[in-house]
């Protein structure tokens, strides 16, 4: 058998052969030479052409560990798929939302494939027997969101708001920007969360309390995922409206629109008794009686034009067959004449 040499330093006799490119070496550094200046990567190409002729039973081997290798690939990834979007909500989250129901506030988690349900690290402690909440706050007259994550129900909001704005107990760099609220202080500052389940047209907001941890402030409301907080500065408060307080609010305005209206009545009656007293009125062609309101004057003079209305249809309809009945003599006298 005759000895090959080295096809990268052609000087030593060859030892090895590149599995894609079948080229021959004789050492490392020959090696890694062919594989940098062929820019092959030493890989077996599976699959390969090769002819009838140079079929061999290595190659049918090659080809059918290449199927099985095909095959156990697809059954990992279907694994996969099944055990990461199993159908139904797991029995953490479902434990989860039966404890959030039993603080009297109803939970509502989104199918994996959202973004916020991603981001939720929302859970219940089992040895804490306490829910940690994944929280988003926004900043919104600086356009700035943080987020906290397994925060403790029982904490109280100011507490958990101090490393952001407080003057003292901050983080630096949050302070930095968040400079006016650092200024404002506490008292200048109220927090807001969006109410679920309303139309966008009619967007309402719950206002809750800093002195007050996030389980009572949760009571009785209704969460997607996580609540999400708005620090809103107290000069901007108007731009929230707090579901509670607009009702309140619409509900004077009706009572004074209908004091308003039952004042005008008066006056309008009052005026009408003065008038009909004086006797002076060139309008009394149509006075109202003590027994009629001015929705039966109405309806009566429906039916006036209702009537006259009637009355132009059926002159119409004389007429019409008067035309028809001339027309008809007409038809009659032409024929006869003809006969003739």
């Amino acid at each position: 058998m005759q000895e090959t040499r080295c096809e990268v330093c052609t000087e030593n006799i060859s030892k090895y052969r590149c599995p894609r490119c079948a080229v021959r070496t004789c050492s490392l550094p020959c090696v890694k030479a062919h594989k940098n200046n062929n820019e092959c990567n030493g890989l077996r190409d599976k699959t390969a052409y090769v002819t009838i002729k140079d079929f061999s039973e290595g190659n049918l081997l090659n080809d059918y560990r290449f199927l099985e290798e095909v095959d156990r690939k697809a059954d990992n990834v279907a694994r996969h798929i099944r055990r990461k979007h199993k159908p139904g909500t797991p029995h953490h989250l479902k434990f989860l939302m039966r404890m959030a129901r039993q603080r009297q506030t109803t939970l509502s988690l989104l199918p994996y494939v959202f973004t916020k349900r991603k981001q939720n690290s929302t859970m219940f402690s089992t040895r804490d027997k306490e829910i940690l909440w994944h929280i988003e706050w926004i900043f919104a007259q600086n356009n700035i969101k943080y987020y906290d994550k397994r925060v403790s129900e029982n904490m109280v909001l100011r507490n958990i708001l101090e490393k952001y704005i407080d003057p003292e107990m901050g983080d630096p760099v949050k302070k930095q920007r968040l400079k006016n609220y650092v200024s404002a202080g506490f008292k200048n500052i109220q927090i807001f969360m969006k109410v679920e389940k309303r139309s966008a047209k009619s967007v309402r907001y719950h206002r809750l309390n800093l002195q007050q941890s996030m389980k009572e402030n949760l009571c009785g409301k209704y969460l997607v995922e996580y609540p999400t907080l708005y620090v809103i500065l107290s000069d901007y408060c108007q731009e929230f409206p707090v579901q509670g307080e607009v009702q309140t609010e619409t509900s004077g305005v009706s009572s004074s629109d209908s004091e308003t209206d039952s004042s005008s009545s008066d006056e309008d009656s009052s005026s009408e008794s003065d008038n009909s007293s004086g006797g002076e009125d060139s309008n009394n062609k149509h006075q109202i009686s003590p027994e009629w309101s001015e929705g039966d004057i109405v309806t009566e003079n429906k039916l006036q034009v209702c009537k006259q209305d009637e009355n132009v249809q059926e002159k119409k309809l004389v007429n019409y067959v008067n035309e028809e009945r001339l027309e008809g003599d007409k038809m009659d006298t032409m024929t006869n004449e003809n006969k003739k």
